[in-house]
Order: structure tokens, then sequence, then C-alpha cells
């Protein structure tokens, strides 16, 4: 099954308190932990990650390749030593789903259009980082959504359906 998310949540500075840049390592640890009392047993997939850190190289995280990454901790880990991302695709899946992910042969990347959909089975929720600016937040659950924009006085945007080529 497909991830097709419906639903976006954008987190500039606003959202977290006493910001002055966006995308902190420390941001990201915030919606993290949040996540993990939200939703199932997962794992995290990352892509596209770089950072003022040689560390994402070191994960061979930093291509548009998806690679499993693991559990909370180990997202936890990679956050509390990046100051900040510049760029960065973190994907969680529920765990019972991550059988075949050696053989996990799917790109995604931070500038890929808003919306797009995942051959990935088990997705739960999309976090993409952008330009030291804003973290977005990609789900097709509304309640787990609603919780998140409750979390960060934030508004959610729904996905409108394409007919014909455009949006309605």
């Amino acid at each position: 099954m497909m991830f097709e998310p419906k639903y976006l949540i954008r987190l500039d500075t606003k959202a977290f308190s006493n910001a002055q840049a966006g995308c902190l390592g420390s941001q990201l640890l915030s919606i993290i932990k949040n996540l993990s009392e939200l939703i199932e047993p997962h794992i995290w997939l990352c892509a596209d990650i770089d950072a003022i850190s040689p560390i994402p190289q070191k994960l061979g995280i930093e291509s548009f390749q998806l690679k499993k990454l693991g559990d909370d901790p180990s997202l936890i880990d990679l956050c509390e030593n990046i100051d900040q991302f510049l760029s960065g695709i973190f994907v969680a899946i529920v765990k019972k789903n991550q059988t075949n992910l050696s053989d996990l042969d799917l790109c995604a990347g931070t500038e890929d259009e808003p919306f797009r959909s995942l051959d990935l089975n088990g997705v739960l929720i999309e976090i993409r980082a952008f330009d030291t600016s804003y973290f977005e937040i990609y789900s097709e659950n509304k309640i787990l959504m609603e919780r998140l924009a409750e979390l960060y006085n934030a508004k959610i945007e729904k996905f409108e359906t394409q007919v014909d080529g455009e949006r309605q």
C-alpha cells in the first residue's frame, strides 16, 4: 500500500518557544519525542540529510536513497549531535513492516513536490527539514495531524485532489 499524504503542517520558528532559527536538532528532537507518544511502534528511514556536521555522511544518509536509521533512540542521538539541519527527509514506518528494508530502492528528496506519494508500506509520517527555515510534516492520519497542530499551534493544510492536472 502506497503512502499518499493528505495533510501537511509547516513548523517554523514560531512553533518553538524562544527559537531564533529553524530546523534545529533540538526542534526535531521535540517533534520526535511528541510523535513517540502518538504513533504505534516504528522505525525511521532517512534520506537527503545535510547538516553542518560529518555525521550524515558517516551514516550514509546524505543521498536521496532512503536508508534505515533505526528506532527513536537512533534518531534522537542524531538530533542531539546536529545543531541545525540544512535539509532532510525522515520517514516513520510501522515497525512490523521493516522486513525487506535492506532491498529498499526508493529515493526521496527534500525538494520533492508537496504531497508526493511514496511506494512504501506502513508509513505513519514524513518530516522534511527545509533550508534552516522550517519543518514540513506529512501524514494520511487526520487525528494525528490535529494533535500535532494543537501541540505546535500550527495550521493543517489539506491536499486537494487533482482533476485534469489542476488542483481543486
